[in-house]
């Protein structure tokens, strides 16, 4: 039976309306779906993700150059510098014994060339013990029972090298308590792990002062790069930050990541800061430099996305490495940086301007495509800061590998079990990476420290 033509235009109702159900539904899976591929295609290239988390490596196969494996011609060689004759010990002077042609036994005095052979071994480090045999007398004139004063020197039980080593192996070394008492017993030393922790609590009141004097030395340079990483306190998240100048860092664990918190670590810092786009720095009062770095791991997520996003994303690919093609050869010191100025202008800051804008206001580009291309576009003049300023790089990397050494400590420690213990950890590494940068021993400037400490004075100055 053929239905009514009503009811055949409420068929066709029903059926248009399941129809527009149906594609909404598929457009949303379609989002959906997109959504999914992003993240699980997400990695060190496209985000802030570091590559030891990556699922999936790619590994490069590596050409073969055809050239002999070692030293190529033209190499310049290294070898092991001689100590000087008044660091020797002992000195063996060897002369033949018998010629090996004619079995001769006799040989003019003079030699004709000497070759030194010098062989450096570990001496055996017996422990150097002094012994304080401190008495208890009685008065002879009313009684009491009188005990002799105790140096200074025996108050501690550990002499300052001692201490300013185990300080070292622990802060510059990244050794635990008990990869410390392990060691000390291979040295003929019996110490436990609390006398290792005791020392520790020495070693952050001792480099309270050298810490406070490094932030106040930082924190007025012209500019800084920026930067901070996680961390644990009895299993509660805190936060490092980085504040790297020139030949001085300095390292503070807050509570948050806050605006707050960066304020209150960089303390009112007004000169050219480098950081990534974290919109935490955005409460920064002077100019800031953002890393090109993040930028082009910005740019590789939006190229894989598709059609207007993939065109995009290549070509600000494609800008960012003429961007440091010109820039390497500035370092080279192929170019002066007048004509860096020049060429990047004329060549690359400008196409940069165009595709931000494009990929902002395209209606066919990605939602966060949008959102990015408008924060870039929204700060540009952050993104060439580099190229009229002096030592400002155009990334941030200097930052992220002065906090490698935080980052390497977590996942050894998993963190500190106490506020104490926060302090020790960014007052040492404070300290040690400061020396570090200075090319400046951190072992002698502990055992200094600690002589200090135990005879009354002050720890010696580290930014001179």
């Amino acid at each position: 039976m053929i239905p009514s033509y009503e009811e055949q235009q409420i068929q066709i109702s029903v059926l248009t309306h399941q129809l527009k159900q149906a594609l909404a539904e598929n457009q949303a899976l379609k989002a959906e779906i997109r959504e999914l591929k992003e993240r699980l295609n997400t990695n060190s290239t496209n985000s802030s993700t570091p590559p030891s988390q990556d699922l999936f490596k790619k590994t490069k196969k590596k050409e073969n150059s055809g050239k002999p494996k070692g030293g190529q011609p033209g190499h310049r060689g290294y070898s092991r510098q001689l100590f000087p004759l008044s660091q020797v010990q002992i000195v063996h002077v060897l002369r033949p014994n018998l010629c090996q042609c004619c079995c001769s036994i006799e040989f003019d005095e003079l030699p004709i060339s000497p070759e030194i052979r010098q062989i450096v071994e570990l001496p055996e480090i017996p422990p150097h013990v002094t012994q304080y045999n401190i008495h208890t007398c009685r008065c002879s004139n009313c009684k009491k029972h009188v005990r002799a004063d105790i140096p200074n020197e025996a108050k501690y039980g550990f002499g300052p090298r001692l201490m300013g080593f185990i300080t070292s192996l622990s802060g510059e070394f990244r050794l635990s308590r008990r990869q410390v008492t392990a060691l000390m017993g291979k040295l003929g030393i019996r110490i436990c792990s609390g006398a290792v922790c005791k020392i520790h609590e020495r070693a952050t009141e001792i480099l309270k002062a050298p810490y406070e004097e490094i932030k106040e030395h930082v924190l007025c340079q012209g500019h800084l790069n920026g930067d901070e990483t996680h961390w644990k306190t009895l299993g509660k998240k805190r936060w490092i930050w980085i504040s790297l100048g020139k030949g001085a860092v300095f390292l503070q664990i807050t509570a948050s990541r806050s605006a707050k918190a960066f304020q209150d670590v960089f303390r009112g810092f007004s000169g050219i800061l480098t950081t990534d786009r974290y919109d935490g720095y955005n409460t920064h009062k002077g100019l800031r430099q953002l890393c090109w770095a993040h930028a082009i791991r910005d740019f590789n997520k939006i190229a894989e996305r598709t059609e207007v996003d993939t065109w995009i994303g290549n070509r600000l690919q494609e800008c960012s490495k003429e961007l440091f093609r010109h820039w390497h050869r500035f370092r080279e010191g192929t170019i002066l940086r007048e004509e860096l100025i020049k060429t990047v202008e004329a060549e690359v800051k400008e196409k940069v301007r165009v595709l931000l804008k494009l990929g902002a206001i395209h209606q066919d580009c990605d939602r966060k495509t949008q959102a990015t291309c408008f924060d870039f576009f929204d700060r540009f003049d952050s993104l060439w800061l580099f190229l009229y300023h002096e030592n400002v790089e155009p990334t941030n990397n200097a930052a992220e590998r002065g906090l490698r050494h935080g980052v390497i400590w977590r996942k050894l420690c998993y963190g500190s079990q106490s506020e104490r213990g926060e302090r020790f950890i960014e007052r040492v590494m404070t300290v040690a990476g400061t020396l570090k940068l200075q090319a400046k021993n951190s072992f002698e400037y502990f055992t200094d420290c600690f002589r200090a400490y135990i005879y009354g004075g002050q720890a010696p100055p580290v930014c001179v």
